[in-house]
């Protein structure tokens, strides 16, 4: 068989798996992981669920799956910020204004919803930390160069790195679609506040 005609078998089977995922994503977050099941998923799709089950493998699966795109997509942010010239600051700025943006989506909110006891068995939580650490890791590595190019404060690279991801996380609780302010103005709020805090400027300057 030649590789057009494989592409052609392959390519709507994953423009449908991803539909599935696309609305597994949505009615978790607005349902809840536990309080949704296999059954609610292929009736808002309008599918049995043996046809669910063709495509994964159960309810597991689905969050996992859904989990690992916002994974992959963060990696994508991730990599485009690393190749960027400019101070650490400048750089961590743009990694968590595309952080906000993936944690705007239903597939952001599966992502944090994996850390829930009783989401997911050992073996796949733990390939989803996997991914999760290197953005940890990644970010500590940005604070560390910004204290050494002089655009971020001496600070605990570890400890701000676990304040920036526990405050972006958090986007996932509360964001709606079509809200006020845009995820990448959320991000600038959030980063303005981690850079000059709550308390006036001390010649008292309050901007």
């Amino acid at each position: 068989m030649s590789q057009a005609r494989k592409d052609a078998r392959v390519e709507p089977r994953d423009a449908k798996r991803l539909s599935i995922l696309r609305t597994a994503a949505y009615i978790f977050a607005q349902r809840g992981y536990h309080n949704t099941s296999v059954s609610d998923v292929a009736d808002l799709l309008g599918v049995s669920k043996p046809f669910l089950y063709y495509y994964l493998k159960n309810k597991e699966d689905i969050l996992f799956e859904c989990s690992r795109i916002a994974t992959e997509q963060l990696h994508e942010v991730l990599d485009s910020v690393r190749s960027l010239q400019g101070t650490a600051w400048e750089k961590l700025q743009l990694l968590f204004r595309g952080y906000a943006r993936v944690m705007s989506t239903d597939f952001g909110a599966c992502l944090i919803r994996t850390t829930t006891p009783g989401s997911l068995p050992p073996e796949l939580r733990e390939k989803l930390f996997t991914g999760r650490r290197r953005l940890n890791r990644e970010v500590e590595c940005i604070l560390a160069e910004g204290i050494a190019d002089g655009s971020i404060r001496s600070l605990d690279p570890r400890l701000t790195s676990f304040a920036l991801f526990g405050a972006f996380n958090w986007i996932t609780t509360w964001y709606r679609q079509g809200g006020a302010m845009a995820p990448e103005a959320i991000a600038d709020l959030y980063l303005d506040l981690f850079a000059r805090g709550m308390l006036p400027q001390a010649d008292g300057r309050t901007g």
